[in-house]
């Protein structure tokens, strides 16, 4: 079979976009079980495999997707979308900071910390991950 044609940008930012929400899905169910494993974190009515396997990859592959229209109709919009990323992260993980998901106070930090370690995960594929798989021809 010959695959010697070139991608668009759109299919190059979309498949961007689905292998860095596979990434980050993979490494925050290794995260989450890890957690909820070594602290014994059981409070898993918002946080739990089905809610990251579903929502990393739709938000990732969207955020791929986003990624084509800045950097297609903007001259400089690939550092807009990684400012625009890392201040959105900082956005998030400010809000995840006063989320008290439980009248208990342990519970309430475990679940931040869970919650902030996924935000982390999934900012750093989607600021870093999608720039440079579709700047490099391994899509």
């Amino acid at each position: 079979m010959n695959h010697d044609y070139e991608h668009t940008e759109f299919s190059k930012s979309l498949l961007a976009g689905l292998f860095a929400g596979i990434t980050a899905t993979v490494l925050s169910l290794i995260f989450n079980s890890f957690f909820r494993g070594t602290i014994g974190f059981h409070l898993s009515e918002l946080i739990n495999v089905s809610t990251i396997i579903f929502a990393l990859l739709l938000v990732v592959t969207l955020a791929g997707v986003c990624f084509y229209f800045f950097h297609h109709y903007l001259k400089y919009g690939g550092l807009v979308y990684q400012a625009l990323g890392i201040g959105l992260t900082i956005l998030l993980l400010f809000g995840a900071s006063y989320v008290q998901r439980s009248p208990d106070p342990a519970l309430a930090i475990e679940f931040r910390e869970l919650l902030t370690g996924i935000i982390v995960i999934t900012a750093l594929c989607v600021v870093f991950i999608i720039p440079f798989l579709f700047k490099h021809d391994y899509v």
